[in-house]
C-alpha cells in the first residue's frame, strides 16, 4: 500500500476560527501528528496545523529502531509497518576511512518520511483531528485560560482560540522565539542536516543494512526504504558544505570510505536542515508544551530521532488533554519531568558518540576495534533500541 497522492484538508481556514479549539497541534510531523491522534482519541477537539502538504520529503535517516517500532505498536499503529512493506534492517556496516565493522542490530524497519508522515496525518483525522494544511501559525498571545493564533494561508489570515497549543513546528519553528518566557538555543559548533533520495542504488548498498561513513566533513548514513529507493541523510560541517556544497561533500566523504564509488551523488536533489543541535529551554510553559525537534534536538544516530518523536508525541497528548480540560499549573512541570524521563539519558549517550565522531583518528581506531570485536558495541544498541513506557492517557 502507498499513500494517495495528497492528503486532503479535514477543515477551511475559515470554519477553524469560528470553533473554541481544546488543542490545537502546531507541526503534522511524527509527533505533532502522533498527539493530535492522541488528544482526539481521548476527547479533546483538536487542530493540526501544518504549513507544507502531503506528500512531503523530509530530511531523515528513514530508520525506524525497535524502540520506535515499539511506540507503534502502543499506539495499534504496528500495522502501517506491514501495510508500506518497509524492508527489515537487522544491521549497520560503519566505515571509517579505509576501516569498517559490521554490527546487528535488534530488528527495525526502513520507511521514508515521505510514507510515513503522510499515513500519520490520515491516522490523525481517522480519530477525529481536524487537519489544515499549507498554513502557517504565529503566536499572538496566551491568556489565563486561552491561547490565541494568528493563521495564514494563501493570502488569507484569521485568528483562531484554543485552551492549549502542542508546539511541534520543527528544528526552524517559530513558535518558541514568539512565546514569552521561552529561549530557543542553538549550538554554535552543531552540524547541518541534509538529504537526498535516488532510484540508482550503487553496488554495495544493500537492502536491510544501514549504510555509514564517517569522514572529517560530517557522517553519512544510507538506507534503502520500502520503494527500493536509497535515502541519503548526512550531518555536515557547515564551513564544508560553505565551501563545496552538499554533494560534493558527500562525495569527498563517501570517497574516503571501502564503499563503492558514487560519482551521481553530487548531482542529487539535497535538501537541508539548520544547525542541528537546539534547545528550548523551558520546554512547556503556560497552556504551551513543546515537543518533537521543537523542544529540542540532539544530533541522533541509528534512528533514535524519529523514536524520540513518536514517544514524546504519545506522551504529551494525555498532559495536553489533560491541560485543556482542567488546567493546573503544574502541568508544565510534568512535561517537562515526563520528557526528561522518556529522553534524557538516550539524548546524553546519542551527544556522546556523534562528539566523539568529530575526531577522525579516534573514530577509526573505534571502528578497527568493533570491526575485531562487534559485541563491545552491543550493551549501547541494546540501551538505545530499548523501549521506554509511554504513558499516553486512558482511551475513551
Amino acid at each position: 500500500m502507498q499513500p494517495q497522492a495528497t492528503v486532503p484538508d479535514a477543515i477551511s481556514i475559515t470554519d477553524a476560527g469560528r470553533d473554541l479549539w481544546d488543542v490545537v497541534v502546531v507541526g503534522a510531523g511524527l509527533s505533532g501528528s502522533v498527539a493530535a491522534r492522541e488528544a482526539a482519541r481521548l476527547g479533546s477537539r483538536v487542530l493540526l496545523v501544518e504549513k507544507a502538504s502531503f506528500p512531503r520529503r523530509k530530511v531523515c535517516g528513514c530508520f525506524l529502531n525497535a524502540n520506535a517500532l515499539a511506540s507503534l505498536a502502543h499506539l495499534g499503529l504496528d500495522s502501517l509497518i506491514a501495510a508500506s512493506r518497509a524492508p527489515a534492517v537487522r544491521g549497520v556496516f560503519m566505515a571509517a576511512g579505509r576501516r569498517h565493522a559490521y554490527l546487528p542490530l535488534p530488528t527495525g524497519a526502513a520507511l521514508s518520511r515521505h510514507w510515513l508522515d503522510a499515513e500519520l496525518a490520515r491516522e490523525a483525522t481517522a480519530a477525529g483531528a481536524s487537519l489544515l494544511l499549507r498554513t502557517e501559525a504565529h503566536l499572538i498571545g496566551v491568556d489565563d485560560d486561552r491561547c490565541r493564533l494568528r493563521l495564514t494561508r494563501d493570502g488569507e489570515e484569521i485568528e483562531i482560540v484554543s485552551r492549549v497549543i502542542v508546539a511541534a513546528d520543527g528544528l526552524a519553528g517559530r513558535l518558541a522565539r514568539q512565546t514569552p518566557g521561552c529561549t530557543h538555543s542553538v549550538n554554535p559548533r552543531s552540524r547541518i542536516g541534509v538529504s537526498a533520495t535516488t532510484s540508482l542504488v550503487p553496488e554495495g548498498y544493500q537492502a536491510g543494512t544501514i549504510q555509514i561513513v564517517v569522514g572529517r566533513e560530517g557522517y553519512i548514513g544510507g538506507l534503502q526504504v520500502e520503494n527500493g529507493n536509497l535515502e541519503l541523510a548526512a550531518a555536515l560541517e557547515p564551513a564544508a558544505v560553505k565551501r563545496w556544497g552538499p554533494g560534493e561533500t558527500v562525495q569527498r566523504i563517501l570517497h574516503q570510505s571501502p564503499l563503492p564509488k558514487f560519482e551521481a551523488v553530487r548531482d542529487l536533489n539535497w535538501q537541508g536542515t539548520t544547525l542541528l543541535s537546539c534547545r528550548t529551554s523551558p520546554p512547556a510553559v503556560h497552556r504551551i508544551f513543546f515537543v518533537g525537534d521543537a523542544a529540542g534536538y540532539i544530533e541522533p544516530f541509528t534512528g533514535e530521532g524519529m523514536a524520540w518523536a513518536l514517544a514524546s508525541g504519545a506522551a504529551v497528548s494525555g498532559i495536553a488533554h489533560q491541560a485543556a480540560r482542567h488546567y493546573s499549573a503544574d502541568l508544565p512541570r510534568r512535561w517537562i519531568a515526563e520528557r526528561g524521563r522518556l529522553l534524557r539519558g538516550r539524548m546524553r549517550l546519542c551527544r556522546l558518540v556523534t562528539q566523539s565522531l568529530r575526531y577522525q583518528r579516534l573514530t577509526e581506531l573505534n571502528v578497527t576495534l568493533l570491526g575485531r570485536l562487534p559485541f563491545l558495541a552491543t550493551p549501547v544498541i541494546r540501551w538505545l533500541n530499548r523501549p521506554r513506557p509511554i504513558t499516553s492517557g486512558p482511551r475513551r
